[in-house]
């Protein structure tokens, strides 16, 4: 399996989770929806960059 393929089949799972409680702690904090997902968008795009920099490069796709 590619990383780029573990990549996206990882951040199709973080969504999945974390989407939903992300969403309900930024209405909680009275943002509009479109501002909310962008604000999702950018934190799990840093975590699957956190992941893939620290984890799949060193441990499990070593060169």
């Amino acid at each position: 399996m590619n990383i780029f393929t573990t990549d996206i089949i990882l951040f199709l799972l973080l969504i999945s989770i974390l989407n939903d409680p992300l969403l309900k702690m930024f209405q909680n904090l009275n943002l509009d929806f479109i501002t909310s997902e962008i604000l999702i968008g950018l934190i799990l795009i840093l975590i699957l960059w956190l992941i893939h920099k620290l984890v799949l490069r060193k441990y499990i796709f070593k060169k």
